[in-house]
């Protein structure tokens, strides 16, 4: 059994600590993929507010730039001219668009005039986007100021067509200028005659809005993670209830072949007494090894029957009685009857019932008191054992208690106690002979004729057992 339990570990635990890395890495995987694409939104957005907002600051720029202040550019004989009064976009790109376009301008703050600036921007860069492609030529030229008002507005409103509604704080850095990096951080550079910039945008709370993109896969994550160790704590415990019960098998096998060597011994014993050493010529010892071997078969009798119980317990195969009018004292009368006789043992019995019949399987309801009241006397070590048999009654329910004052059954052992080969006591050494079949062949027979039984027991106090039994 051990090998067989270490094998099963050997086989779970590694498979549970996979499916559990694998897990991690899936939640990894996916947290990182959320930081990616949420990078690549929020920057996707800051570039395009930014690209409204150059352009913005230019049209804000139109009334005051003089006439002769115009920028034409003529990429592939295709005109985009701006000048005082006029904004016209006639340049109208597509993703294929090729070629290059070189913007030549003049610093109007440097001192010396013939200083030219010249970029190149290559359509195949901006694809269709004139607003990016206009803001790249504006923001080189250095023609107007980002207004951060504006900056601010427009990058909210992209946010908002994102679905996205974070608050966040936009930095223009120079280059000599340094923040505290951050990886949900949005970033674009901008070109100018004078420096190149960094636009940075900083959100708060980033990471609890990734968190709730993936609640969903962490939510069933978690879920396939409690499945796991549910099972493997069912698995252990069965493995664990599995032992017991190999050990408790175990036990049963060598209580019964101790008390089958006994009386064994015996009827050899006084068999040869008689065919050897000439005791049959003696009648009377005749007798008294007759009655002696009668008590040894009736033992061996016994134990053939729990064997037979055993078999029948273990294969639900238990004879069908025809329900019969049961007379409540007649019951208790013939139950005691039995123990009566034993030194020391006195059974009161108390009746206190409006109907003293019942309507039950009647040798199953005896077996069931019987073994009950057999166990009380058994495990009352006192020379006076006292038992008490009580029968009430409620609405629904006949009530049969049995009350001893032995040496009690601990807390520990109570849910158990009605299990096949369960006994309080381990190994061979027992104060008391049993199988531990008893009260599993009662618990049997009462499912039988749909009958509870509970017990409450306090050690060093006794044990008090209540079987109800439905009225019909």
């Amino acid at each position: 059994m051990d090998f067989i339990v270490k094998r099963i570990w050997w086989i779970t635990i590694p498979t549970a600590l996979a499916v559990l890395a694998f897990q991690l890495y899936w939640l990894r995987t996916a947290w990182l993929g959320q930081q990616t694409a949420f990078v690549q939104v929020v920057s996707d957005g800051l570039q395009k507010a930014y690209d409204r907002a150059v352009i913005g600051s230019v049209k804000q720029l139109e009334g005051q730039l003089q006439k002769k202040d115009t920028l034409r550019v003529q990429p592939n004989k295709r005109t985009f001219q701006f000048s005082t009064g006029t904004f016209t976009d006639t340049i109208p790109l597509s993703s294929d668009s090729t070629g290059l376009v070189k913007v030549i301008a003049r610093d109007t703050n440097r001192k010396e005039d013939n200083t030219v600036f010249q970029q190149n921007f290559r359509l195949q860069d901006v694809g269709a986007d004139m607003n990016q492609f206009l803001a790249s030529i504006f923001a080189f030229s250095n023609i107007a100021k980002i207004d951060t008002a504006l900056l601010n507005k427009y990058y909210q409103e992209e946010l908002n067509n994102r679905h996205i509604s974070l608050p966040f704080v936009i930095h223009i850095i120079d280059k000599d200028t340094t923040i505290t990096a951050d990886e949900h951080m949005a970033v674009i550079r901008s070109t100018s005659l004078q420096s190149r910039r960094t636009i940075a945008a900083q959100f708060e709370g980033a990471a609890t809005f990734l968190l709730v993109k993936i609640l969903w896969p962490l939510v069933l994550s978690f879920f396939l993670i409690l499945l796991i160790t549910g099972c493997i704590w069912i698995l252990w415990r069965i493995i664990i209830r599995q032992k017991k019960l190999e050990t408790m098998k175990n036990d049963f096998i060598s209580n019964i072949t101790h008390e089958l060597k006994t009386p064994v011994a015996i009827l050899t014993a006084t068999n040869e007494a008689l065919l050897t050493f000439g005791g049959s010529k003696d009648p009377e010892k005749t007798e008294r090894y007759l009655r002696l071997e009668q008590d040894e078969l009736h033992k061996l009798q016994g134990l053939v029957d729990n064997i037979m119980a055993l078999t029948r317990l273990e294969h639900n195969d238990e004879p069908q009685e025809t329900l019969e009018l049961v007379s409540i004292p007649m019951l208790l009368k013939t139950v005691g009857a039995r123990f009566s006789g034993l030194p020391g043992v006195q059974i009161q019995t108390a009746i206190q019932v409006a109907r003293e019949e019942l309507l039950t399987q009647p040798a199953a309801l005896r077996t069931v008191l019987s073994n009950l009241l057999d166990n009380a006397i058994k495990y009352t070590p006192s020379d006076v054992k006292k038992i008490m048999l009580t029968v009430t009654e409620s609405p629904q329910h006949y009530r049969f208690i049995i009350r001893d004052y032995g040496i009690g059954i601990d807390k520990a052992h109570l849910p158990y106690i009605f299990d096949k080969f369960y006994r309080v006591s381990q190994g061979n050494l027992h104060t008391v002979k049993g199988y531990g079949l008893g009260l599993s062949h009662v618990k049997s027979l009462l499912n039988r004729i749909n009958g509870t039984i509970n017990v409450d027991s306090v050690p060093g106090q006794g044990s008090t057992f209540t079987i109800e039994l439905a009225k019909r």
